[in-house]
């Protein structure tokens, strides 16, 4: 947590004597993240959000006084009090004034699963793209709450994405340098999960690395990750999330929105089936080939309105062997590996 000093900056009144709520507000402003949803006599302003993690400020019996315009930035706030209610004055640009008034101040914090959820914005090796996608999701819920909303798992995979040619499959368009460091750190969990897969192959490698951390080097080693020895050292990183995942509980949504997912899982399910495989919603088999349906889910609350649940299938075909979890898309002739919507796979 930033000192009062500096994030007084942002929130003018702040007092170290104040709930650590007002440190997160002073944070929100100091990031310009700003976000105010109304419900009834409370709002909401997002912390946190992420696939793992969805933490938010709630203030009680609020009252708004002046005119907010939702497409200028905050340029500063201040604080003030009134008998038992609280008020935050915000300066928006063009002199656009107005102020909160709130009672009181508290946090929400929800941890959830996030292991089937995947985003396929970048197409060629999505099966790295999603742990790439995961483990930096568990890195900024890290970054931005602390240890103590990480169990013991994911301490011991987070860094990872320290790692800059596990990093370099970017779930983006655009690269993660810019976003997370390169750490020693990184390089020897990599090196440690390598030994344990028995890819001594990579072990020894990121040995050679560690001493000789090159940018030509650090690419080799990043398309190494392609090839279908790694396999076992990814299954082992892939085996260590979902276990650190699924100690948390699933999303809770509204009656209406747990009945269209189902829906949407049946019709996945009933439709593979009729295609010859076999197997247990999300992963399923059919010879050579490997199923796996992920989802992208909507927030609890503060989510956009134009996004819904969606299920997606990894496909996975393997001439060579009997597929396993995304087999298929590591890099071989005998191998292919493919990404479609499962809407699109039921026509």
């Amino acid at each position: 947590m930033n000192t009062v000093e500096e994030l007084g900056k942002y929130l003018i009144g702040l007092d170290s004597s104040m709930p650590k709520e007002f440190f997160m507000l002073a944070q929100i402003l100091q990031h310009r993240i700003f976000e105010l949803c109304l419900e009834g006599e409370k709002a909401l302003i997002p912390y946190m959000m992420n696939d793992a993690v969805e933490c938010y400020l709630v203030l009680d019996q609020v009252v708004i006084t002046g005119e907010q315009f939702f497409n200028e930035p905050i340029k500063k706030a201040k604080l003030t009090k009134r008998d038992q209610s609280y008020g935050m004055i915000l300066y928006q640009k063009h002199g656009h004034v107005f102020t909160i008034w709130f009672e009181s101040i508290k946090r929400e914090l929800h941890c959830y699963q996030y292991h089937q959820i995947a985003h396929f914005w970048e197409k060629g090796q999505e099966q790295w793209r999603q742990l790439v996608y995961i483990i930096g999701t568990i890195y900024e819920k890290h970054e931005y709450l602390g240890e103590k909303v990480c169990n013991p798992l994911e301490l011991d995979v987070m860094p990872l994405i320290e790692f800059a040619p596990f990093r370099r499959w970017s779930p983006m368009s655009e690269p993660l340098d810019d976003k997370y460091p390169n750490t020693y750190e990184g390089i020897d969990c990599m090196e440690n999960f390598a030994l344990a897969a028995s890819d001594y192959t990579y072990a020894r490698l990121l040995r050679i690395y560690r001493r000789f951390p090159l940018k030509f080097f650090g690419r080799w080693l990043s398309r190494m990750l392609l090839h279908p020895r790694r396999e076992a050292l990814y299954h082992l990183i892939w085996n260590k999330v979902e276990e650190a995942s699924s100690s948390y509980p699933h999303r809770a949504y509204p009656e209406e929105l747990v009945q269209e997912i189902n829906r949407q899982r049946a019709i996945v399910d009933e439709v593979l089936k009729k295609n010859g495989c076999e197997g247990v919603y999300p992963n399923y088999r059919k010879e050579h080939v490997f199923v796996r349906a992920t989802e992208e889910h909507p927030f609890t609350v503060l989510e956009a309105d134009d996004f819904t649940f969606q299920i997606q299938l990894m496909i996975s075909e393997c001439k060579d062997k009997i597929p396993e979890l995304n087999s298929g898309f590591f890099q071989s002739r005998h191998r292919r590996g493919t990404v479609i919507g499962g809407e699109e796979f039921s026509k």
